[in-house]
């Protein structure tokens, strides 16, 4: 089930990447301005893989769309999968979460996937994984504003490097040189949370298994 989720997931997020990437840039000059149209393909090809697995870039990052950009910061807070040397949340977590999210649109459930049964535990632990990542990026991307003295029009650049270093991905928009020494501490604490924290977390959780001797009534919050 591990290697049909992954292998799924992969194929969608490169299809995706690459996709919205090649339509996106190319109404931009800057960047497929002065490629041919198989350049184009090549690139929208590499440009969608490499950021969930590597820092590589063909195209200046700086010069794409905002929309191109943002698209980046996806891709590499979800990063590869469990299992690999990538970075991010990995491909599994996500998986779960929205089948999870699926199943709750339909009445809940079990949980299934290729004929198997999703357990309740691994839903929770993957929910964590998930909360405590994003609050790490932007708590991150919090402190590079104040250190930086960041204005408005460049919060995008600071959540692309803030991304980039929980990821571990390595890709920037120009910012990384200009970083003060606070700037730069930030940054490199967090690229050791983000390459430890998810699967120092996940296995944590995994291991702690306590079951409490009282039992409290039920109660209902609203949602939404």
């Amino acid at each position: 089930m591990h290697a049909k989720v992954v292998l799924l997931g992969s194929g969608i997020l490169f299809a995706a990447g690459f996709c919205l990437i090649y339509l996106l840039e190319s109404w931009n000059p800057a960047t497929f301005g002065s490629l041919s149209a198989g350049e184009r393909v090549w690139a929208s090809l590499f440009q969608g893989a490499t950021p969930r697995s590597s820092g590589f870039n063909t195209i200046d990052i700086g010069s794409m769309l905002a929309s191109s950009q943002f698209l980046i910061i996806i891709l590499m807070f979800i990063g590869a999968a469990s299992g690999g040397t990538g970075g991010g949340i990995k491909i599994n977590t996500v998986f779960v979460l929205v089948l999870a999210t699926i199943n709750t649109f339909r009445g809940g459930g079990q949980i299934h996937a290729f004929e198997r049964k999703i357990a309740g535990e691994t839903v929770m632990r993957a929910l964590a994984v998930v909360v405590s990542s994003l609050a790490v990026v932007l708590l991150v991307s919090l402190l590079l504003t104040v250190s930086e003295g960041m204005l408005e029009e460049h919060f995008l650049e600071v959540l692309f490097e803030a991304t980039s270093a929980f990821s571990t991905t390595g890709l920037s928009m120009g910012l990384t040189s200009d970083l003060s020494p606070i700037g730069k501490i930030i940054v490199t604490i967090t690229m050791y949370a983000g390459r430890l924290g998810p699967l120092t977390l996940a296995f944590a959780l995994a291991q702690k298994k306590r079951s409490s001797k009282i039992g409290y009534p039920e109660d209902h919050i609203l949602i939404g």
